[in-house]
């Protein structure tokens, strides 16, 4: 299918759809200039962008010069600079309900950032810990401040001081 066509049916779909959509794509058989669309969609939440990024296989050309790559490649990597720009950003708004599926592979590639940072290398892309946070945080149980069993109802709520006394 032309890429025209192509960003024409994407165009059609909601956003939960779209990002539904581009979790599953593969970017090396996929037309770079639909790919540049996607990437510039806003309605793209940060776990879609993430997963985006990293079917792109990143790890395998992130420490080559720019100029070693061959020209098929070059437009490729460039729809992965513009991802990691735009996660790092903020441009992409982490949401609750799409997260990462592969948080371990975030964290990974943090890992080798921070070693890359000690041994004097920079990789070409560079993700923004304090941006993907978010995601790959460890869930923490809420604090119910001292409270055991779950909350009163409404009514109960209103009425169960009534009649509890204070005494001991």
């Amino acid at each position: 299918m032309a890429p025209d066509r192509q960003i024409s049916m994407l165009k059609k779909l909601k956003p939960e759809m779209l990002c539904s959509f581009i979790r599953r794509i593969e970017p090396m058989k996929t037309d770079v200039a639909v790919l540049r669309w996607i990437a510039a969609r806003q309605e793209l939440d940060l776990g879609t962008a993430l997963t985006l990024f990293f079917a792109f296989d990143p790890g395998r050309l992130n420490l080559l010069p720019r100029n070693a790559y061959p020209k098929d490649l070059q437009d490729r990597c460039s729809v992965i600079d513009v991802l990691c720009q735009r996660i790092n950003c903020g441009f992409y708004i982490p949401i609750a309900a799409r997260k990462i599926e592969d948080q371990a592979q975030v964290r990974d590639w943090l890992c080798r950032q921070e070693q890359d940072v000690e041994i004097g290398r920079r990789g070409r892309w560079v993700l923004n810990d304090k941006i993907v946070a978010p995601l790959i945080a460890e869930r923490r149980e809420r604090v119910t401040g001292g409270r055991v069993g779950p909350r009163p109802g409404f009514i109960q709520g209103i009425f169960s001081p009534l009649f509890v006394s204070n005494r001991a």
